[in-house]
């Protein structure tokens, strides 16, 4: 499922850093709600620092999907409750930093607090979680407007 293309969702503003290290940020900007789920909007940069060429060149490799096996070292993103598809996003990287944005769905609705976590081993990140405030966007999503009556 993805976010419907029929309605203005309604944002929610969070801007937490969901994991910070000396070379990787992983941010959530904000959650968009809908009827039926929610958007969530994060921003990745990692500074190459003194990873080696191999290590950092695998940076770019490893973001693609989101969702890869348990055994893979790549970006990974999960949730205690619900389902996460990605639904979005890009990146760019040269021989100093690496800069993504993705936009992951959320479904059904969170009813109350849930945990949303990400892992990214290849770029220093062990699993790192944070709480977040499901009724919030519940309740934005009864304000997400259909585009047209």
């Amino acid at each position: 499922m993805t976010p419907p293309d029929d309605v203005l969702g309604y944002p929610v503003p969070i801007a937490r850093f969901v994991a910070r290290t000396d070379l990787a940020v992983v941010a959530l900007q904000h959650v968009v709600a809908y009827p039926d789920g929610c958007a969530l909007h994060l921003h990745l940069t990692v500074r190459r620092g003194t990873l080696d060429r191999s290590t950092w060149d695998g940076i770019g490799e490893s973001h693609a999907g989101g969702f890869p096996g348990p055994t893979g070292d790549g970006l990974k993103f999960r949730v205690d409750r619900g389902s996460l598809t990605e639904v979005g996003g890009g990146a760019s990287y040269d021989d100093r930093r690496y800069r993504g944005d993705r936009q992951l769905w959320l479904s059904p609705l969170p009813a109350g607090p849930f945990e949303f976590s990400v892992e990214w081993r290849k770029a220093g990140l062990d699993r790192t979680a944070t709480t977040l405030d499901g009724r919030a966007i519940t309740e934005a999503a009864k304000l997400a407007q259909p585009y047209w009556p």
